[in-house]
């Protein structure tokens, strides 16, 4: 195994105690508690506008609650750190750098203390996670929009956070592409159990992909309003071929469908 898989031995817990967030007089949450433990995959599901990627920047260190504490690892987020990687809608890549260029620039930021050849290795590694191999030398100008968020995903495993924060990263891509890559996901993810904590509206995204889905009401002062267990094996790959997970799924999405409509 890897330097790059190797699960981390830090505590990668995520707590919010009655967090709040206001805009002038607007209070966009409403008072928010969550517990996240060591290696869950997490989804936050709620309607466009309700402060879930608010709530994703709070634990990234991006932004500040107006009331209450953000904590990760039982210490006090104060800012963005090496412990949290976060992998956005847009996938953000140097235009003048190569796919393995990218991997190895966030490789040489947040990991000095590796080798030219161990950056190269975990580099190559990555690549060959997300089905990039044949493709690490293009810019991403020659890479479709799939391969282009491909990278992205590899450039925050590659960095070896005990936490990953995925904000909506499948949002902008066809219904094909964006299977493929949650199967890598959790394919990744399956490997290494690291923390994740991710947004989403996509309620079968979150079923396939989540140990829990928290729930938030529409704004303003939206809140959690379920914390649902995602009772499934895994591996998750395919449900329909479980009778008696097809029909959990079903119950599941029923489930949280009538929540949103709320």
């Amino acid at each position: 195994m890897t330097k790059s898989l190797q699960a981390t031995s830090t505590d990668a817990s995520v707590e919010l105690d009655s967090i709040t967030k206001s805009y002038g007089p607007t209070t966009i949450i409403g008072d928010t508690s969550i517990h996240i433990n060591d290696g869950e995959f997490v989804a936050l599901l709620g309607p466009s506008g309700c402060g879930k990627s608010t709530i994703l920047k709070m634990i990234a260190g991006l932004a500040e609650p107006s009331t209450g504490t953000v904590s990760t690892g039982q210490k006090k987020v104060q800012g963005p750190g090496p412990d949290r990687g976060m992998v956005f809608q847009d996938h953000a890549l140097l235009p003048w750098m190569t796919a393995r260029g990218n991997i190895d620039f966030g490789l040489r930021s947040a990991r000095p203390g590796l080798s030219k050849s161990e950056r190269a290795e975990i580099t190559r590694t990555h690549l060959e996670q997300v089905g990039l191999t044949d493709a690490a030398d293009r810019r991403p100008a020659r890479l479709s929009g799939g391969m282009q968020q491909r990278v992205g995903l590899a450039r925050a495993f590659a960095i070896d956070p005990p936490i990953m924060l995925l904000d909506e990263p499948f949002g902008a891509l066809d219904a094909l592409t964006r299977r493929e890559l949650q199967l890598q996901l959790l394919g990744i993810w399956e490997a290494s159990q690291r923390t994740v904590v991710m947004v989403t509206h996509d309620v079968d995204e979150a079923i396939l992909l989540s140990d829990r889905v928290l729930v938030m009401s529409k704004s303003p002062e939206s809140t959690i309003i379920a914390d649902i267990n995602v009772d499934l094996p895994r591996p998750r790959h395919d449900a329909s071929e479980d009778p008696a997970a097809e029909t959990k799924t079903a119950e599941l999405r029923k489930e949280m469908l009538s929540l949103l409509e709320h």
